[in-house]
């Protein structure tokens, strides 16, 4: 590999973990912190990469999302805390819950993983040892514990770990019969049915039309839901097999609901005149416009059908919100038919989409 390829690796590296950070975030701000509970999972594999020379394997903690520790090497006596809270209380009040519960059952070692780009300060005497890392601080570790091997096993686990589907715009090609039973259609007209009566606010079609055109997510009593395939063994758990997921609904459309993929990231996209387009990574979202391109916001839709939708509740004992039981069989083996990229135009309103085939690759 030359010294270009590697210095490559290591930016896909960097500017993957650092959309993490910002998408954590994201959510965070806007009233979504579940998504910090799921950290654990995705960032395990990681952390035994990295630590792979010392001989640490870590597990995940049968409590989910507790206040002392994620991960746990028993073996070598380590714990790993992975947060999105950088206040000093709460890192003095894991520190103490250490030393209470773990440290008089031999574990003598605690990492604290915060996702954020900042850490508290640390200046207490410990009796155990204890290691932080901010987000910075852990590329940093990854750069100089992997090498070229481990760092092509995280640079595909990072890229791997992505919420949306990939070969996006594109339709599902499966090979699905055109003949629908009379049975199947009455069933798709009776889910449609109770989904309008159940999740569309009442009288939503009195809500001012212009606030309907810019935000139609207002027309439903909570647009945020649940996501599950009909084959998903691993809810509530997350992991890399994980067939469900927590996202927004963002309107009607013929055939089903259109689901707002990326509600809390904010993504944008380089257009220029002949609407050819691409997508703005994280790391390039303050780059400046090429020559005849301009920087537009969009919006990623996925066109989710009725007759991919098998059931639905009004939540349960872990979630409060709607969920969607689905047939995974569209794009890349999602429930979604199709994938739209709308664009804002200069009045707000995100109704053009970008066509695939202009699409730079």
């Amino acid at each position: 590999m030359s010294l270009l390829d590697f210095q490559h690796l290591h930016q896909q590296i960097k500017d993957k973990l650092f959309e993490i950070s910002f998408k954590i975030d994201c959510f965070n701000k806007s009233g979504d912190t579940d998504i910090s509970r799921y950290a654990e999972t995705y960032f395990k594999e990681l952390f035994n990469i990295i630590y792979k020379k010392d001989n640490w394997n870590f597990a995940k903690s049968v409590k989910v999302n507790q206040d002392t520790y994620d991960l746990f090497d028993e073996k070598n006596k380590i714990c790993i805390q992975i947060t999105s809270n950088k206040r000093k209380n709460k890192k003095d009040k894991t520190l103490k819950l250490f030393e209470k519960n773990h440290l008089k059952n031999g574990f003598d070692t605690l990492i604290i993983f915060f996702t954020t780009l900042s850490k508290p300060k640390s200046k207490d005497e410990l009796n155990f040892n204890y290691i932080d890392y901010n987000i910075i601080e852990f590329t940093g570790l990854i750069e100089n514990n992997c090498n070229h091997t481990e760092l092509l096993k995280i640079r595909d686990i990072l890229l791997k770990n992505n919420t949306l589907p990939r070969n996006i715009n594109k339709i599902a090609n499966k090979p699905q019969s055109n003949k629908v039973s009379q049975s199947e259609f009455l069933r798709r007209k009776k889910i449609k049915k109770e989904i309008v009566n159940e999740m569309l606010v009442e009288d939503w079609h009195k809500i001012d039309r212009e606030e309907l055109a810019k935000l139609p997510i207002h027309k439903f009593k909570d647009s945020r839901f649940i996501l599950r395939s009909i084959s998903d063994e691993s809810y509530p758990n997350v992991d890399e097999n994980a067939k469900w997921s927590r996202t927004f609904m963002y309107d009607l459309y013929e055939k089903g609901i259109l689901i707002w993929l990326d509600a809390a990231l904010g993504t944008e996209a380089m257009v220029n005149e002949k609407k050819e387009w691409y997508i703005l990574d994280y790391g390039d979202k303050n780059k400046k416009p090429g020559k005849g391109f301009y920087k537009v916001k969009i919006r990623i839709l996925g066109e989710l059908p009725y007759k991919n939708i098998i059931d639905w509740e009004d939540g349960d004992g872990y979630y409060n919100d709607y969920h969607l039981f689905c047939k995974y069989d569209g794009v890349e083996d999602s429930p979604f038919e199709k994938i739209l990229y709308r664009f804002e135009n200069t009045l707000g309103y995100f109704l053009g989409e970008l066509e695939d085939d202009k699409r730079i690759k």
